[in-house]
C-alpha cells in the first residue's frame, strides 16, 4: 500500500501522533510518503536550533538523531511550497508531481488534522483529496458541530479519536464513523527499583528522587504540561488554584509549556497571582514553576518528561474540551491521579483515574461549537481535597494506571488504522 501521510511532525502534540503512526505505518512495509508540517529538514531544525544559541554537542546530537531516522528519507517538510500547512503541496503529492519523490503516487491519504485545517486544504487542493481514499483523523473538541463542516467529510472520510467525537460526528453526519483512539509512548511510566527512569542521563529510582532531581523536595507536586491555548483556559488554572496554594505552602505549581503561544503569555497571567514578584524583569512566584523546557516544536525528551510526571502529585487541567486528551492519559500511565473538567473526550483519557469537574456553563467558541467553562471554585476544592488526602491520590492513580494500561497503544492504533485502510493481509502489521 502507498500511503501518503499528511501531519505535524514535531516533538509535542499532533507531532507524536503524527510520528508514532508513521514509525508503525513504516515497520509494517507500507510505501510511506509524509508532508511533514512543523518540520523543517535537516538544515530547518539545524538552523532553528541554532537561532537559540544551543551549544555545538546539542547541534550535533540533533544532526546524529536526523540522519538515524529511518523517516527522514521519507520527509517532505510542508513549508517549502511558501505555505507552512504544505496545503500547496498537497494535490501535486496525489497527482505524482513531486519532483524528490519521483513519481510516486499514494493508494490512499490519511491527514492528522483539526476541521478548520482540513477545510482549508480541502479548498485549495483541486479536488485531489476527493480522487483517492482520503481519512481525516480529526480531533472533536466540543459539542454542537456546526452543520457547515458537513461539507468537509462528504467525500472525505472522518475517523474520530474518542468515542465523544464519534458521537459528535455520527450526530452531525447520519452515518455510522469510525473511531481510532490515540497511544500512549511506552516512555510513560511508574518509576521503581525495578524500572527506573532517567533524567539528563542520571538513573532515578522514586517519586521522591525525582523531586529531588527537578528541585521539588518535600513538595506537594500540581502540574500542567499541555500547550498555551485558548481551549486549556490557563487563566482558569491560575484563579482556581491562588487560594490553594495561599493556603498550602508545601504545594507547588508546575508548568511545562512555552511560556509565549496563541494563549497569551504565562508570565502575565502568573502576575495576577497574589505573591507574585518581579526580580531582574522577570515575574515569578515561590510556589509556581515555569520549566522553560518547552516550545512548539521540540521539548523533553520522553525519559526527561517521564520523570517530570512522576514528580508530580496531580495533574491539573481545567481544559475547556479535548480531542482525546493525551496529556491526562500520559499521566494517569505513571499513576499520576488527574482533576479535570467533565466535558468532551477528557473522562474517556484518564477513566477511573480522574477527579471531574462539572462545567459552570459551555459557550459558542470561534470555530461554532460548545466548549464548556469549568466551576473554578469546585475545581481548587478538587485539588485541594487531594493534596489533603494522599491515600485517596493514590487509590486514583492506581486506578488511572490499570486503565490506560493496554487500551491505549501505538501498536493498537496503527494496526487499526492499517485495517481501516485497506493494507493487504499479507502485509505484516495488518496480519
Amino acid at each position: 500500500m502507498k500511503l501518503l501521510l499528511i501531519s505535524d511532525a514535531a516533538q509535542t502534540g499532533f507531532g507524536r501522533v503524527g510520528t508514532e503512526l508513521a514509525r508503525r505505518f513504516d515497520a509494517a512495509g507500507v510505501d510511506l510518503r509524509w508532508i511533514a508540517i512543523n518540520w523543517g529538514g535537516r538544515a530547518g531544525e539545524v538552523l532553528r536550533l541554532l537561532q537559540t544559541d544551543a551549544p555545538t554537542e546539542q547541534v550535533t546530537a540533533l544532526l546524529t538523531e536526523i540522519d538515524a531516522d529511518p523517516l527522514t528519507p521519507l520527509k517532505l517538510p510542508a513549508g517549502i511550497a511558501g505555505d507552512g500547512m504544505g496545503q500547496n503541496l498537497t494535490a501535486p503529492a496525489i497527482r505524482g508531481m513531486i519532483a524528490p519523490w519521483q513519481g510516486w503516487r499514494p493508494d490512499c491519504v490519511l491527514v492528522v488534522a483539526d476541521p478548520r485545517a482540513m477545510l482549508e486544504r480541502a479548498q485549495s487542493d483541486d479536488g485531489a483529496m476527493t480522487e483517492i481514499p482520503t481519512y481525516n483523523y480529526v480531533p472533536i473538541e466540543g459539542g454542537g458541530l456546526p452543520p457547515f463542516w458537513r461539507i468537509i467529510w462528504e467525500r472525505i472520510t472522518p475517523v474520530a479519536m474518542s468515542d465523544f467525537g464519534r458521537q459528535q460526528l455520527e450526530t452531525l453526519l447520519g452515518r455510522p464513523v469510525p473511531m481510532v483512539p490515540h497511544g500512549i509512548s511506552e516512555g510513560f511510566y511508574p518509576i521503581s527499583t525495578d524500572r527506573p527512569g532517567s533524567w539528563k542521563g542520571k538513573p532515578v529510582y522514586s517519586k521522591d528522587q525525582a523531586k529531588s532531581l527537578l528541585g521539588f523536595a518535600g513538595k506537594t507536586v500540581l502540574l500542567r504540561t499541555d500547550r498555551l491555548v485558548v481551549r486549556k483556559d490557563y487563566p482558569a488554572l491560575f484563579r482556581s488554584l491562588a487560594p490553594v496554594l495561599a493556603r498550602h505552602p508545601e504545594v507547588v505549581l508546575v508548568i511545562h509549556c512555552a511560556p509565549i503561544d496563541e494563549g497569551g503569555v504565562l508570565p502575565e497571567l502568573l502576575s495576577h497571582v497574589p505573591g507574585a514578584f518581579i526580580i531582574d524583569g522577570r515575574w515569578s512566584h515561590p510556589q509556581i514553576r515555569l520549566t522553560r523546557g518547552h516550545d512548539t516544536f521540540r521539548g523533553l525528551s520522553d525519559d526527561d518528561l517521564n520523570v517530570l510526571y512522576n514528580a508530580a502529585d496531580i495533574y491539573v487541567s481545567p481544559t475547556m474540551a479535548e480531542g482525546f486528551g493525551l496529556t491526562l492519559a500520559e499521566a494517569a500511565a505513571v499513576g499520576c491521579p488527574v482533576v479535570t473538567t467533565d466535558y468532551a473526550a477528557g473522562p474517556e483519557a484518564c477513566g477511573p483515574g480522574a477527579v471531574l469537574v462539572p462545567a459552570r456553563t459551555h459557550y459558542t467558541n470561534i470555530y461554532a461549537h460548545e466548549w464548556a467553562l469549568v466551576d473554578e471554585d469546585r475545581f481548587g476544592d478538587a485539588v485541594e481535597h487531594l493534596i489533603e488526602h494522599p491515600a485517596r491520590r493514590r487509590e486514583l492513580g492506581e486506578a488511572g494506571r490499570r486503565y490506560v494500561t493496554g487500551r491505549f497503544t501505538w501498536d493498537k492504533a496503527a494496526a487499526a488504522f492499517l485495517e481501516l485502510l485497506g493494507a493487504r493481509e499479507e502485509e505484516p502489521a495488518a496480519a
